[in-house]
């Protein structure tokens, strides 16, 4: 931006800045004079044209009104004509102090015209630019001191300087006020820049919010399919309130800590969705108004994936096929459990062959799990040896609590965000040791969509993006 004429030297952004000004004030401000002076200009016409006064003074109202009406017809086929018809309109009124009759109009009403027509021009100088603003400033300047200088046929000194004064005063108002606008808008041009340009910089999933008291707007979002709470069929921003609302911070939810201005800034916090575990962190962003980001932390990819070394794996599986005693055929199981257990490679599965290969490896212990469903096969992303370890456990609860003349059936039913798995006994123990096992405590958070309900319903989810 020149600092003399201040005008910005990108020329794009200098049309940006008159377009966004003649919207937001200038065509308010202009349409608001024209219609009041169009009417004032009017009556005065009719009431002079009625009482037949003052004719000869006449034609600077005319002018006037002809003026209006062509810049108004400008402006229709032109909206940033506004800009030049403000200017001019405002050069114009400055004639109309040669209208007054001294005889007719007292010094009081005089001095109220003066002042009223001074206020309209004042207006007309802070909506312009700093350069439009000296050529009206230095017109009225003119235009005052040689009319009064022809109406009373001499230069006062302390008028003339009292004019130039106030003049000088007014150009410096102006510069100030212009100088300070551009630069609001130069601070908006960044904001916005910032605001394109922030899921190129932060390259996580985010929720960019506003509140105050008890509101919170989202005004932007960044891969929000990315949340544990993204549900398909809500936009992006009942996605991100609904991940606000329902995500916990020590089981507060994170609406409430923002609201209520928790100490959560500028650090990494565990936080919580259902069975999901992540990190996020919440950052202050902005320039002119200071809004919050919610960013998401912790991703696990197919990248984070540590396989157990091939040969261990090898040896677990010749040692398991060897023993063929309960106990033992147990205890590899869960040692291989173990080995399993930070394996979060994600794979597709199918989820009843898979059933069904236990079912085999379990049939000296337990009867075949017999599963209703409406579907021959239901496949999907998981994290498989989780799933495996999980499945591993519940055959190995089942085991406990019932002989194996015992028939067991499981009703499956396929959801858009989860697979529910309905375990059709009457078992209160159940529940207890299901609790209590070390694997599935581990596990669960991974692969289930929320906590095993009470009735025993397991919801495996098909959002595997955090931990």
């Amino acid at each position: 931006m020149n600092f003399i004429t201040l005008r910005f030297k990108d020329q794009i952004l200098e049309k940006q800045y008159q377009e966004v000004k003649t919207k937001r004030i200038r065509k308010p401000i202009y349409f608001g004079i024209y219609s009041f002076c169009f009417s004032l200009n009017a009556f005065k016409i009719l009431r002079d044209l009625i009482l037949q006064e003052n004719w000869h003074q006449l034609y600077i109202n005319y002018i006037f009104l002809a003026f209006m009406v062509l810049s108004m017809i400008l402006i229709v086929k032109n909206q940033n004509f506004v800009k030049q018809a403000l200017v001019i309109s405002n050069l114009v009124s400055g004639l109309l102090q040669m209208n007054f009759n001294e005889q007719q109009t007292t010094k009081q009403e005089y001095y109220s015209f003066g002042s009223s027509f001074a206020q309209l021009q004042a207006a007309s100088y802070f909506v312009s630019d700093f350069l439009d603003g000296i050529l009206q400033v230095v017109g009225h300047l003119i235009m005052k001191i040689m009319i009064t200088s022809l109406q009373t046929q001499k230069l006062d000194v302390l008028c003339t300087s009292f004019a130039i004064t106030g003049s000088v005063f007014i150009l410096v108002t102006i510069y100030i006020c212009d100088c300070s606008s551009r630069k609001q808008f130069l601070s908006t041009v960044c904001e916005n820049i910032w605001d394109q340009q922030l899921p190129h910089i932060i390259k996580r999933p985010f929720i960019k919010l506003s509140y105050s008291n008890t509101i919170i707007n989202i005004l932007q979002s960044h891969l929000i399919i990315a949340f544990p709470s993204f549900l398909s069929d809500q936009c992006d921003g009942c996605n991100g309130r609904q991940f606000l609302r329902e995500c916990q911070i020590d089981k507060v939810s994170l609406s409430n800590c923002i609201l209520k201005q928790s100490d959560i800034l500028n650090k990494t916090i565990q936080a919580s969705y259902k069975c999901h575990r992540f990190n996020i962190r919440v950052c202050k962003y902005g320039v002119e108004n200071m809004n919050l980001l919610v960013i998401l932390e912790k991703i696990i990819t197919i990248t984070q994936t540590k396989p157990f070394p091939n040969q261990v794996r090898q040896d677990l599986n010749r040692q398991i096929r060897i023993n063929h005693q309960e106990y033992l055929r147990f205890f590899n199981w869960g040692l291989l459990s173990l080995v399993l257990l930070n394996n979060h490679e994600i794979k597709d599965i199918k989820l009843f062959l898979m059933i069904k290969r236990l079912n085999k490896s379990y049939r000296n212990y337990l009867l075949p799990i017999q599963l209703f469903t409406k579907s021959r096969e239901l496949q999907f992303k998981t994290y498989a040896n989780l799933l495996r370890i999980f499945l591993i456990q519940i055959y190995h609860i089942l085991i406990e609590l019932y002989s194996k003349s015992y028939k067991i059936r499981i009703q499956v039913k396929e959801y858009d965000e989860y697979i529910e798995l309905h375990i059709l006994i009457k078992s209160s123990m159940f529940h207890t040791l299901y609790q209590n096992n070390v694997f599935i405590q581990n596990i669960e958070r991974f692969i289930l969509y929320e906590p095993m309900s009470q009735d025993l319903r397991i919801h495996l989810s098909k959002q595997l993006s955090f931990k």
